[in-house]
């Protein structure tokens, strides 16, 4: 217990020195409760900036309690510097969270309370003509075996792309998404189309309608194919653990197909949300849920509690953020 003492109050010196010094500063609370097992993990994180037009630092760390056991630990989230090219792009070297596109190959891991998806390498952005363009490394930008990645996303005439290009030496993966607007932006569509290293495929199509100015409606359908008893998967992805860890319907076995429908509605500083889930794999059927609620507290500080479930696993998040 002396032990879990000593490390919150290390690190709660460490952060009032950091909010002291720091422009702008950041304060993230999440906690998990597991219904099967009736556990609860919190995860606190507290995350500064500083620079100015040019350059740039930043740092997070995140502080993670477990109620059941009261075992504390801490560690680093984000630690980056941040470098203006000739005005030509930016360059950013250091332990980031990547997200990029629909998220299936590289997105950010905010549920997850102990296992984040950071990356540590470099990144350099840029637009061009409207395009903005990524092009980077995962792994360590010495690493023997790097991953490489370029990104570039775009919109034209009511349509937008992302097209996302990975490889680790001879094996390559790839993501396409397309979207476009219609009915003066009342109804959306949207095509993604995913490679993972392993050739595994998964293929999402999509539609969302505005109702009415206040609530909308969303349907969905992913399909996975590939090698039988093979998962589509991503190391970088928030979906890839195949349940509710991440606070997603993570990825299902290849021969999966999941429909999910959904309606948001906004209440003015209240929103609500509601999707069902249904999951069919040849003769085996199941289905899952999701519902939301969210609060604006202030124009800085929100409060949303959300409840994930389906046969295997179940979740209830809480999560309070501030932002400068």
């Amino acid at each position: 217990m002396k032990k879990n003492l000593q490390k919150v109050l290390v690190l709660a010196l460490g952060l009032t020195t950091t909010m002291v010094t720091a422009q702008d500063v950041s304060i993230n609370s999440d906690t998990r409760i597991n219904q099967d097992d009736k556990s609860a993990n919190q995860r606190l994180t507290v995350g500064a900036s500083w620079g100015g037009s040019d350059w740039g630092i930043h740092a997070s760390s995140d502080l993670s309690y477990d109620v059941a056991t009261g075992e504390v630990s801490n560690s680093y989230y984000e630690a980056y510097v941040s470098t203006d090219v000739m005005g030509f792009g930016t360059l950013t070297i250091g332990r980031q969270d990547l997200s990029f596109g629909s998220g299936t190959l590289i997105s950010s891991n905010d549920w997850n309370i102990t296992d984040r998806l950071t990356t540590s390498g470099a990144d350099f952005s840029a637009n061009f003509g409207g395009f903005d363009i990524n092009v980077g490394t995962i792994g360590g930008i010495d690493h023997e075996n790097n991953e490489n990645y370029m990104n570039a996303s775009g919109e034209f005439g009511g349509a937008t792309f992302n097209v996302l290009m990975m490889n680790e030496g001879e094996t390559s993966a790839h993501g396409y998404d397309l979207g476009y607007s219609l009915m003066g932006g009342d109804l959306s569509l949207s095509y993604s189309m995913n490679s993972d290293y392993s050739e595994n495929e998964m293929t999402v199509m999509g539609a969302s309608y505005q109702v009415f100015d206040n609530m909308s409606a969303s349907y969905s359908m992913t399909s996975y194919e590939g090698t039988e008893g093979e998962r589509f998967g991503s190391a970088y992805s928030n979906m890839n653990n195949g349940d509710w860890t991440n606070g997603t319907l993570g990825f299902q076995d290849n021969g999966s197909e999941v429909t999910a429908m959904g309606i948001s509605y906004d209440l003015g500083g209240i929103d609500l949300g509601y999707t069902m889930y249904s999951i069919s794999n040849g003769d085996t059927e199941s289905d899952a849920t999701s519902i939301s609620l969210g609060y604006s507290l202030t124009d800085n500080a929100s409060l949303s509690l959300t409840r994930m479930g389906g046969d295997d696993n179940e979740a209830t998040w809480i999560t309070i953020s501030i932002r400068p």
